[in-house]
Formats: C-alpha cells, sequence, structure tokens
C-alpha cells in the first residue's frame, strides 16, 4: 500500500515535470529564447577579444 503511494507521487511528479516542459517549450519560446541567448553571449565574447 505504501510502495503504490510511492510510485503513484513519482508518476505524478514525472507527469507534471513532463507538461512543465511542454508548456515551457511551446508557449513561452524555449528553443528559441535559448538561441538568442547563445547568439548574444557569442556577441558579446566576440567584443571582448
Amino acid at each position: 500500500m505504501i510502495l503504490q503511494k510511492i510510485l503513484a507521487f513519482i508518476f505524478l511528479l514525472f507527469a507534471l515535470c513532463f507538461v512543465a516542459i511542454i508548456i515551457e517549450e511551446s508557449f513561452l519560446g524555449g528553443r528559441r529564447r535559448r538561441r538568442l541567448e547563445l547568439q548574444r553571449r557569442q556577441k558579446a565574447e566576440a567584443e571582448q577579444k
């Protein structure tokens, strides 16, 4: 019984994390934002040299 509750809790956490990743990637522009941050970082490094 306790093991069943623990497994259910772990599965619930996994499902919540999965949903959070989907929302972040699709609605908050995750990939696009990371690419822009990378370009900004590279540009800043190039200006320092």
